[in-house]
């Protein structure tokens, strides 16, 4: 386990998940799923495949696992003591290139060992410390979760898995394994902080939030609670480790100029201490690096960091106006701002949509951005593509629905609406969203009767929700 805090900030990448490959791939997964049990060989050429392209998906990786575990099946001692000697000579050599950023290509090397033998111990730490260095923590998890299948009892082995548990907001989980720690060694104090860290993450993601007989307002002051105490005992313990870390982690780049790890480490510290321009000046020194150059990772950083720079400012400019709300020129910095934000966003998102054309989640926000810029057109043919997507689909519904509204098509937006209504299960703002979209949309069509059955659904189940409340008052009165 990691010689740092263990209630370090969770680490800001998101791993890919199999609903957002490439739909070719999906196929191959659930027809390689299929085949587990007869043929492990096939479904593990088609999971190392699919991981060299996508190294962070760690539900691709599971599936590799169980097919290599049950490749090997109770396996043999002999064969099992060779594995090992080729992983503790794999993972001697692997420290280096990890350092050189070369962590994917250890990933990978990992894997043709393990396909070997899945009880590969020093394999599975070195594809644990790959993944930790990417901040792939849910693939790090679980490296150590197969560990733990052979090595059950291993309290080192626990304490890393809890560890990487916490760091992939895996809160349920990681509770979980500190307490079979905790069952044999009670005074167990990485267990303890890692449970208590598991315990804020859960509260602060989560909580009461789905729980519908719950009011919002005691969501929001329980939250707020919560928060507060974690302050309270942690928070500025947290950033004076942070500031040392940073510090340190400076130190190192000055010495280690090409070691891109250092890099993504000292942005993450960065980003959580809200120091923005310092992160982002990170980010462009590590794509000067040879390493760096051609790393998607800081290309995305790059322009993460310059709109969150952004964020901040205007929130700061905000706060001086209800101040003084009568300040002219802070009213004028603060326009200019946010003009320049979304112009920013929109250049970014429009060479992200060139680079990436099969990302969705892309698509859908430069379709938004044109929509907020009334280019109706361009912002529809976004919304159509990105609609592909199930992450992004009930918006990009919900867009096109807005976007036809604005336009007069009124017909083609009901159409839309409909579509993202029936899809959508659970009334909640989202749904209650579309909903009042399709009702605004059957009144600009004169269609009352219609409009106020869609109102209507809304009002019965949230009377305060805008101005619902009023529009049925007035139906009625002119009844």
């Amino acid at each position: 386990m990691s010689d740092e805090n263990t209630e370090n900030t969770p680490a800001e990448v998101i791993e890919d998940q199999i609903k957002d490959l490439d739909p070719r791939f999906i196929r191959q997964i659930e027809k390689a799923e299929k085949s587990i049990d007869k043929n492990p060989a096939y479904v593990i050429d088609i999971c190392c495949t699919i991981l060299a392209k996508h190294p962070s998906c760690v539900e691709v990786r599971k599936i590799l696992r169980q097919a290599q575990f049950r490749k090997f099946g109770k396996g043999n001692p002999i064969a099992k003591f060779v594995a090992t000697l080729k992983g503790i000579v794999f993972s001697m050599q692997a420290g280096a290139k990890i350092k050189k950023g070369q962590s994917v290509e250890v990933m990978a090397e990992a894997e043709k060992l393990l396909s070997e033998c899945p009880k590969n111990e020093p394999a599975l730490n070195t594809l644990a410390s790959a993944a930790a260095s990417l901040q792939y923590w849910g693939t790090a998890a679980e490296a150590y979760q197969a560990i733990a299948q052979f090595k059950p009892d291993s309290e080192k082995v626990l304490l890393a898995l809890a560890d990487a548990l916490v760091k992939s907001k895996q809160p349920d989980s990681a509770m979980q394994v500190c307490e079979r720690i905790l069952k044999k060694n009670p005074s167990n104090g990485d267990a303890q902080a890692l449970a208590r860290s598991a315990s804020v993450i859960k509260t602060m993601t989560k909580g009461d939030w789905e729980n519908t007989d719950v009011s919002a307002t005691k969501k929001v002051k329980d939250a707020e609670e919560t928060l507060n105490r974690q302050k309270e005992t942690s928070s500025v313990n947290d950033e004076e480790t942070l500031n040392r870390m940073v510090e340190r982690l400076s130190a190192q780049i000055e010495t280690d100029p090409e070691n891109i790890n250092l890099y993504r480490e000292i942005c993450g510290h960065l980003r959580s201490l809200k120091r923005f321009d310092e992160a982002l000046e990170y980010v462009r020194k590590a794509r000067q690096q040879p390493l760096g150059k051609g790393d998607t990772t800081f290309e995305k950083l790059e322009q993460s960091f310059m709109i969150s720079s952004m964020d901040k400012r205007i929130s700061d400019l905000k706060k001086k106006l209800e101040e003084n709300p009568s300040d002219e020129a802070v009213k004028a910095e603060l326009s200019e701002l946010q003009k320049k934000e979304h112009d920013v966003k929109l250049e970014n998102a429009k060479q992200m949509v060139e680079r990436y054309p099969n990302d969705f989640n892309y698509r859908y926000e430069l379709g938004m951005l044109l929509f907020e810029d009334g280019n109706l057109d361009e912002a529809i043919m976004q919304f159509q593509i990105s609609q592909r997507s199930p992450k992004v689909r009930t918006q990009s519904l919900l867009g096109l629905g807005r976007a036809f509204t604005l336009g007069k098509k009124y017909d083609l937006a009901v159409d839309q609406l409909e579509t993202a209504k029936k899809e959508s299960k659970i009334m909640n703002d989202s749904k209650k969203e579309i909903i009042y979209e399709l009702g605004t949309a059957y009144s600009l069509m004169g269609k009352a009767e219609q409009a106020f059955n869609e109102f209507k659904e809304i009002y019965s189940a949230d009377i305060s929700y805008k101005d619902v409340a009023a529009k049925i008052n007035e139906y009625y009165s002119q009844k």
